[in-house]
């Protein structure tokens, strides 16, 4: 470049130093445009480094250094400084490159200036069980709250087992991808699973497990939408990378928005929790669990309109004139609650800090952590078993079905149509590695049959009386014996499924010790002792007399007693 002396200096040993003081100053700054990292835009930018936006001039400190001072010494003009700052920003926005990859807690690829990012993690959990039951899970075992469903019309079995349990297990193994598209408002998370729980009777496959997009635009009005956690209860939001125990207790599961899992299609609109003391989430769901919606649910019912389903031979329920005998037609299943949705919605407010929502204290909090939420949830017309010869054996929705056996809900099995209307209450206190948390949840379950169902096809034999509504409770804490990597954690569970019945309580007790092999929760080894007890008592659809006909004399709850499981899990967890 060419260098020109300012007008009015004299000529001689003056224009020769500022020559040579000229020179040098845009040959340093040309070697330190041409090493300049990032892309350079007026005044700098927000950068994100572990988890903090930094703010990053876009020229070089000494570069920046030396022309104020040439300019200051009188060496150059402003004109000359803002030409030279200009150019040496533009060679370097067009000579850095345009994609960037490096890790930090996931492999990173950033493109077009930060317009596109992406995040890929992955996370995997190894587990050995040692588990003893007692003689009762022999006989009967539990075919009330977790039974297994077989064939196509989802028979029920109950679930029983010889005492002594010793396996391995895969128990989680996930792949993440998540980042920003367009611009870092625009954020997409993608997950992938690939696991087998303790008790499947199949190989675990890859499957997709989240796929949502949020605009963050408004920090204010937040709007995420796709497939997601439901922001409902506290237990169901957290991530299972960051619990003190090694599962969930059976009672978070029982209690999740829908009933049926912690995740559905929909849509959320919230405020940044980042940024504001009190948080809300209004959102609206299929209702249906992940992957699935309410099309694939059908009621069985008579060819001839208007008419009631049922088995040939015979109809349970009282018939319209003009009805013909009943024909058992498996085609004629209309899609009859396709325009149903849920509804849930959620406040937290963060009274002292921000605890967030893992659990335990692990970053040692110097300052009180506290914060109280609630939820509620309305899930209309769940279709537990259709009317065709009784709703104890239709073939209803499995997916359904399915959905709440394996969430501890199955006494909710064959009582036809039913509305949920859920409650959730916790709060959250976190300081210098203590914790403590805690929540109540209550259910209410309501019946579109006023009837009571119908055990044999002339409805001669009705259940012994309705389900009940649902309430359970849990309580936690835990203590950094060495902050950051040693923590010791306790929890006791309350659950009631059935409040109309009575010898049908579960309680579950877990203790848990976890080593932070890095201080964070990416590499940790966990081991957890769980002691849980189950009522035999009550009645479900079915399983307890009287029974359907056909299905035999001998109720597989004849034989009570307590179900009561002692197990040892011992975990490794990497997360990177």
């Amino acid at each position: 470049m060419e260098c020109q002396v300012v007008e009015g200096r004299a000529a001689g040993g003056h224009a020769a130093r500022f020559y040579r003081w000229g020179t040098w100053v845009l040959v340093v700054a040309g070697f330190l445009a041409w090493n300049v990292p990032a892309n350079a835009v007026e005044g700098g930018k927000l950068i994100e480094k572990d988890g903090k936006y930094v703010f990053v001039e876009d020229q070089d400190p000494a570069l920046k250094l030396l022309l104020e001072r040439a300019v200051k010494q009188g060496w150059i003009t402003e004109e000359e400084y803002e030409q030279v700052k200009k150019e040496s920003e533009e060679r370097a926005y067009l000579l850095s490159p345009s994609f960037k990859a490096w890790y930090d807690r996931g492999f990173n690829f950033s493109m077009n200036d930060n317009a596109f990012l992406l995040k890929i993690r992955f996370r995997a959990q190894m587990r050995y069980t040692q588990r003893y039951r007692n003689e009762a899970w022999r006989n009967p075992g539990d075919a009330k709250n977790f039974p297994e469903l077989l064939g196509v019309f989802g028979d029920y079995r109950a679930v029983r087992s010889e005492p002594n349990y010793s396996q391995f297990n895969l128990r989680r193994a996930r792949l993440y991808f998540m980042g920003h598209l367009f611009d870092p408002d625009f954020k997409y998370y993608v997950q992938f699973r690939a696991e087998t729980a303790e008790n499947a009777q199949a190989p675990g496959s890859l499957a997709l497990f989240d796929l949502n997009f949020t605009s963050t635009h408004f920090s204010w009005l937040n709007v995420m939408f796709g497939q997601y956690k439901v922001f409902f209860n506290r237990a169901q939001i957290n991530s299972t990378a960051s619990m003190q125990f090694a599962e969930r207790a059976l009672v978070m599961d029982a209690f999740t928005a829908s009933g049926l899992d912690r995740r559905d299609i929909g849509i959320t609109v919230m405020n940044d929790e980042e940024l504001y003391p009190v948080n809300y989430y209004l959102g609206v769901f299929n209702g249906a669990g992940p992957a699935f919606n309410r099309f694939g649910s059908f009621l069985s019912e008579e060819i001839t309109p208007n008419c009631p389903g049922g088995a040939a031979g015979g109809n349970p329920f009282p018939s319209p004139a003009g009805c013909p005998t009943n024909q058992r037609n498996l085609n004629a299943n209309p899609r009859f609650d396709i325009d149903r949705l849920m509804l849930t919605g959620r406040v937290q407010w963060n009274i002292l800090g921000r605890p967030g929502y893992g659990e335990g204290d692990l970053f040692y909090s110097e300052t009180p952590q506290l914060a109280v939420g609630g939820g509620y949830s309305y899930n209309p017309a769940i279709n537990t078993a259709s009317n065709a010869s009784f709703v104890g054996i239709d073939l209803a929705n499995l997916n359904f079905r399915r959905q709440l056996a394996a969430f501890g809900n199955g006494r909710q099995l064959g009582w036809g149509l039913i509305d949920y209307s859920t409650w959730a209450v916790d709060g959250i206190f976190k300081y210098r590695g203590f914790s403590l948390q805690s929540e109540f949840y209550f259910k209410t379950i309501t019946l579109h049959e006023k009837g009571l169902p119908c055990m044999n096809t002339t409805c001669t034999v009705t259940a012994p009386g309705r389900i009940g509504n649902a309430l359970g409770w849990y309580v936690q804490s835990g203590y950094y014996l060495i902050p950051r990597k040693l923590e010791l954690a306790a929890r006791f569970a309350y659950w009631d499924p059935d409040t109309n019945a009575a010898d049908d309580l579960i309680h579950q007790t877990d203790v848990s010790l976890n080593w932070f092999l890095n201080g964070t929760y990416d590499h940790q080894i966990m081991v957890t002792y769980s002691n849980v007890q189950m009522g035999t008592g009550g009645y479900a659809i079915g399983r307890s007399a009287p029974l359907p006909p056909g299905s035999g004399t001998v109720p597989v709850d004849l034989v009570g007693g307590r179900l009561i499981e002692n197990a040892i899990r011992v975990q490794y967890q990497i997360f990177f």
